[in-house]
């Protein structure tokens, strides 16, 4: 494979630019590269000045609301800065991150993101908001993670339920073991080499390793919890429409997974499905109460009206 190290930056620019483009999403573009016969993933962050005068900066340089640590809204936030999910990413180690380097030029805005005026009126009409996606905008250069290469969507493994509730939570295990906070761990945020699921796209994480204010420490120790419930409401929510053919419409399954977490698994499920039901629709239905209400712009926390 080639030494990435050993490239300049016009060297690691060209062999980008030779890859097809891939997607562009909220949390950047990205590409498969050739690097000497191994496929490597590329994922190109914008970066904007204020993160780059701050070099490897883990602080909310923008002073952004904590709501935006969610990734359940209606239209996705900003994101936290590119220099936490390079940290994030260099505390899990999985996948394999194999270089890093800020680069000029960045992938084009989300198309959720061009209606500024709709995100931020979403987030209370915060001001930082406002001030983080001009600066985003205007960013000329990028961050960019060369990871290993995870050929498969999440999608392929979803077969055996008893195998994906292993996996889930041995990801949300070592999540707990690096005291990292994803905050967005859905099915998407999942690829798989063919065997194992792992999770990726670290935009929105957080850790008390991280430069946190005051407000933030509190937020991630109340959140200790957070992506286990977010695990099972994912199962859960699956394995109602797939396994117990619910509707996939929100209310409905959402009525269906508060029965089961009361204890009323139809007969007809199958055992090994009703065992994760028994274990997780109770955090399931809970998370589903809030995913609702944040959808709906209801100003909530986890847990807990805000104040």
């Amino acid at each position: 494979m080639i030494a990435f190290d050993a490239l300049d930056d016009a060297e690691l620019a060209s062999l980008l630019r030779s890859a097809p483009a891939g997607a562009a999403g909220v949390g950047g573009g990205s590409s498969v590269i050739d690097a000497d016969g191994v496929p490597v993933f590329a994922k190109r962050i914008p970066i904007t000045d204020r993160e780059l005068a701050h070099p490897h900066s883990t602080a909310n340089l923008f002073d952004l609301p904590l709501a935006c640590q969610y990734g359940m809204h209606r239209l996705p936030g900003p994101g936290f800065g590119a220099w936490r999910e390079l940290a994030a990413n260099t505390i899990m180690g999985s996948p394999t991150l194999y270089h890093w380097r800020v680069l000029p030029g960045r992938p084009p805005v989300a198309p959720e993101h061009r209606d500024i005026d709709a995100v931020v009126t979403q987030f209370g009409g915060s001001p930082a908001v406002r001030t983080r996606f001009e600066e985003l905008a205007a960013a000329t250069h990028s961050l960019v993670l060369f990871f290993e290469y995870l050929p498969h969507p999440a999608s392929a493994l979803l077969t055996d339920p008893v195998a994906v509730e292993r996996q889930l939570f041995e990801i949300v295990a070592a999540l707990r073991t690096h005291d990292m906070l994803h905050m967005d761990a859905h099915f998407d945020n999942m690829r798989t080499d063919g065997t194992r699921l792992h999770l990726v796209d670290y935009g929105l994480a957080t850790s008390p390793h991280f430069e946190l204010s005051e407000a933030e420490r509190d937020f991630v120790t109340r959140h200790a919890g957070h992506d286990a419930d977010y695990a099972a409401m994912r199962l859960v929510n699956w394995l109602a429409t797939t396994a117990c053919g619910v509707p996939s419409a929100p209310a409905i399954r959402n009525a269906h997974v508060l029965r089961y977490a009361n204890g009323d698994i139809p007969a007809t499920v199958p055992a090994p499905v009703a065992g994760i039901l028994t274990r997780h629709a109770a955090a399931a239905a809970r998370m589903n109460s809030f995913c609702y209400r944040l959808y709906d712009g209801e100003d909530v926390e986890y847990g807990r009206p805000r104040s």
